[in-house]
């Protein structure tokens, strides 16, 4: 009777997950609107996986004494676009172990950066990002570092900065970075009453 109980629990918590998963799952998207935008490098937006773009230097504004330290320690993969667009998810396609650290950042309407999401340890090839609120903007930018001390060594173990890991400078490989907004939901097809 106690295991009975216990597989009926467990059935009903595996039919919520299913009820929440599918309801999440729900949202369409549009199509990549990073392909109607420019890139620093072209090959970040093409739509082919097989191209492998770079990120860029940070250019350093005379006004701005912040600006030296921000240019010399970070690069950046920024697309843009003519006019206002809104954003809400951001995929990032690079292999594995180039982008273990990065920001995700959009500008806001003063031309400020502003972070959505900090990046840590990541090791797979693709990231995916989804706000809960679409954000409005002309600019979409990802912001990492020239130098970390890796986590990885050989492919194998993560080790920590003292066991081991020399600090890299360099720009780093980028396959694609795609962007989408969440499309209304459809309405339901109501089947036509013929009157007779």
């Amino acid at each position: 009777m106690r295991y009975a109980a216990y597989t009926l629990i467990i059935l009903a918590m595996v039919s919520c997950l299913g009820c929440l998963t599918s309801s999440t799952s729900s949202i369409r998207w549009s199509e990549n609107i990073a392909m109607s935008g420019t890139a620093d490098d072209p090959r970040l937006n093409d739509g082919n996986l097989y191209s492998v773009g770079e990120t860029s230097p940070i250019r350093d504004d005379p006004n701005n004494p912040d600006s030296y330290k921000e240019a010399d320690e970070y690069s950046q993969a920024v697309i843009q676009w003519g006019r206002p667009q809104q954003v809400q998810r951001i995929i990032v396609i690079a292999k594995e172990g180039q982008l273990e650290f990065f920001e995700i950042q959009y500008e806001d309407e003063n031309g400020k950066w502003k972070t959505v999401r900090s990046v840590r340890d990541h090791l797979r090839p693709e990231y995916k990002y989804t706000g809960k609120e679409p954000m409005t903007t002309r600019k979409v930018r990802l912001k990492v570092p020239r130098r970390w001390d890796s986590r990885r060594v050989g492919g194998e173990k993560r080790r920590t900065v003292t066991d081991g890991g020399a600090p890299v400078v360099r720009n780093r490989k980028i396959q694609e970075i795609e962007v989408y907004y969440a499309l209304p939901p459809e309405e339901p097809v109501v089947p036509e009453t013929s009157d007779q």
